[in-house]
């Protein structure tokens, strides 16, 4: 596990007010974040920079959040099997709450879930699993 200080974190949201949110709560609670602004270019980035954790939007232009998880999870790398990303927790950040709906998430690759309007304390709550004891 990292230090909280040192988690490299990656934020995909079209929302602009919603993903500089995101980014500036986490940014407070000492991550190093990147963004981008949809399925593509998240897929882009996170195909080729290692990160702690990635949190998705679902509903994003050119890939739902869920399909560039999916992509990393099944991604293969140039010499260890495996793409830089494809074991990095995968968080969904959205509006999506049925039962079914979220199961689908986890199916295409999403490893955690977090339902819109994310707030300081909850992101605080969720990084503390992957900080040091």
């Amino acid at each position: 596990m990292k230090e909280l200080n040192t988690l490299r974190v990656f934020v995909a949201d079209d929302s602009k007010p919603s993903k500089m949110l995101t980014i500036l709560l986490l940014q407070s609670l000492g991550c190093t974040v990147t963004g981008a602004d949809d399925g593509l270019q998240a897929l882009e980035i996170t195909s080729k920079q290692p990160f702690d954790l990635i949190f998705l939007d679902e509903n994003m232009p050119g890939l739902l959040g869920s399909d560039v998880a999916e992509q990393l999870h099944n991604s293969k790398g140039h010499d260890e099997g495996q793409g830089v990303n494809a074991n990095t927790p995968k968080i969904s950040l959205t509006g999506i709450v049925g039962e079914d709906s979220v199961n689908n998430l986890y199916a295409k690759g999403i490893t955690h879930h977090i339902e819109k309007p994310v707030t300081k304390s909850i992101l605080e709550s969720f990084l503390k699993q992957w900080r040091e004891d």
